[in-house]
């Protein structure tokens, strides 16, 4: 209003919600128009000018026109305020009598409710403020309580609950409510979840896309639709940000699953968004096209929970993180690197040996090239084995496992029998001690003494029981799965190097074993790789011989190694 100041106006002021849209035409921002200028009309007050929030709730006064029509009332610049409905200006109890009671005869504004007969030059209008106000804040609530009802139950049932279309699909042509992938970006979805198996972290894989200049989500989104959105800047449309990448890599969406709830407002009055616990969200599984397979989705945040920092003076990321262990203290083995070092004097060394020295555990050094080299010819050794002699090979491969997992099964069987009697024998305990303490056999003190006794031991038991059911039902899912590993290994049939995806492809876990002769480069080691789906493979399974993998002496290791 520059030039303006001294100017005063009518304003009329309307304001439409989601909530309010759905319940019809009446509401609209073009019939509220309609009708307060009709009346403005009727009414004699010229100078009028219309502003709108349009999608903003009334539980709260964060809304642009309304701060506007603020400032002015600030300036001296509003005459008349008139709305259709004191619902129109909010529907927060106590804000929206403050404004009615207090700061519009403070700044001498008039207020006109043209549906409620309320003007606050008339004294008697305003006798049903206070109610009225109250029972459009009750409204709120109520509306907010069957909205968030509904939500849930279309989560439940697997429903998009609207807004945008996750990145890297679209709505399909002839089911809004259906997601499809979208020819532009899924592509770069999948190149995502690749670049995290190959061992790149969402800051290193957003600096990729940043350079390679991929548009990201929010430009793309716009470029597709034409519909800004918060965080839009077009000016920077291919800058990435780690947070879009992890945003991405964490949802399951793209294992084809919806997920519904997953952020919800804080109540009715304050729309500020928060994440929901996963406990409270809902996953309806298949029921749209995956972009990344289960398989390759594990592996990632196999890799991302054992992801650590590279440092600047490093070329390449730990390809064996969280995958290799001592072989006596089963703590992991750290990879030891520095800037003074060559590549060739990279070396793993036992967790438990660099904290609490020799007396606890030994060093169980070994050189990562050697373990890149032994794990490279031991997989390609099992794969060889897997494609060419497939019976053979699932025949040893049952038997073996078999027994294994049957020995494991029946030990976690057992602890579980045990403990599931010994939670019903304290229950027991529990109702004789309330019964004895009641009747004066047992002292106050005592009880107080024994119940915290049981307590204890009754919680320790309701945290191990779900551990010890949960490693029996993963077990019980980890029988040896033959024809997986034989698929994997006919889609590898050249395997000329190790990566991070590869790795966790195949393997589970590695156990490096002390030198057999200590401090020794000449002596040999023992390595155990148990792989994925089929355990491990003892190296001359063909006679049926029991033999750990060895790494051979540097000498020998060197003259495996390409020039």
């Amino acid at each position: 209003m520059a030039g303006q100041e001294n100017q005063q106006y009518t304003v009329l002021y309307g304001r439409l919600s989601q909530e309010d849209e759905r319940a019809g035409e009446s509401n609209s921002i073009q019939h509220q128009r309609t009708l307060l200028e009709k009346y403005a009309k009727e009414k004699g007050f010229e100078n009028t000018i219309f502003l709108a929030d349009d999608g903003y709730s009334g539980t709260n006064f964060e809304r642009p026109s309304w701060k506007k029509i603020v400032e002015m009332i600030e300036a001296g610049q509003v005459a008349n305020l008139i709305v259709k409905d004191a619902s129109r200006l909010g529907r927060e109890y106590l804000q929206v009598g403050y404004y009615m009671e207090i700061y519009f005869p403070q700044k001498n504004v008039r207020f006109i409710a043209v549906n409620d007969g309320v003007d606050s030059t008339v004294e008697s209008s305003n006798d049903f403020n206070p109610i009225r106000n109250w029972a459009n804040e009750l409204h709120a609530k109520d509306t907010s309580r069957k909205v968030r009802a509904v939500m849930k139950m279309k989560a439940e049932q697997g429903e998009r609950l609207g807004g945008r279309p996750p990145y890297g699909y679209r709505k399909s042509d002839g089911d809004a409510n259906t997601l499809v992938p979208d020819e532009d970006t899924a592509p770069v979805v999948k190149r995502i979840f690749s670049l995290c198996a190959a061992g790149n972290g969402p800051k290193r894989i957003a600096t990729i896309l940043t350079k390679e200049q991929v548009v990201n989500p929010s430009n793309a989104y716009y470029r597709k639709t034409g519909k800004s959105h918060r965080g839009l800047d077009t000016t920077r449309p291919c800058l990435w940000s780690s947070n879009s990448v992890t945003s991405i890599l964490n949802n399951e969406v793209y294992l084809g699953h919806s997920v519904g709830l997953r952020t919800t407002t804080i109540s009715y009055k304050n729309k500020q968004r928060v994440e929901r616990p996963e406990s409270e969200r809902f996953v309806v599984k298949n029921t749209h096209e995956a972009l990344v397979t289960q398989e390759q989705w594990d592996i990632v945040q196999e890799v991302r929970q054992h992801k650590k920092r590279v440092p600047k003076h490093m070329d390449e990321p730990n390809i064996f993180s969280g995958l290799v262990f001592c072989a006596d203290c089963g703590k992991p083995l750290v990879l030891h690197r520095a800037s003074t070092m060559k590549k060739a004097e990279y070396n793993f060394k036992c967790y438990t040996y660099g904290k609490k020295g020799k007396t606890v555990c030994t060093p169980h050094h070994i050189r990562e090239f050697e373990l890149k080299a032994v794990v490279l010819e031991d997989l390609r050794r099992v794969t060889h084995f897997a494609r060419m002699k497939e019976k053979q090979f699932a025949a040893y491969i049952s038997s073996k496992n078999t027994l294994e997992l049957r020995r494991e099964m029946n030990t976690i069987q057992k602890d579980l029998d045990t403990m599931r009697r010994r939670r019903e024998e304290l229950s027991k305990l529990f109702k004789r001690l309330y019964e004895d303490n009641v009747l004066g056999r047992v002292t106050d003190e005592q009880y107080r003494m024994l119940a915290g006794d049981y307590t204890v031991e009754q919680k320790a038991l309701e945290e191990q029981i779900p551990e010890k059911e949960a490693r029996l039902e993963k077990l019980k899912a980890a029988s040896a799965n033959v024809n997986t590993f034989v698929e994997k290994a006919k889609q590898y049939t050249a395997i000329d190097e190790l990566t991070p995806e590869l790795l966790r492809l195949f393997i589970q876990r590695i156990e490096v074993g002390e030198r057999t002769e200590k401090y020794s480069r000449s002596s040999h080691q023992s390595i155990r790789i148990v792989y994925r789906d089929i355990g491990t493979v003892d190296s001359a399974m063909e006679q049926g011989e029991a033999q750990p993998r060895i790494a051979p002496p540097l000498s020998e290791v060197f003259h495996q190694l390409p020039a």
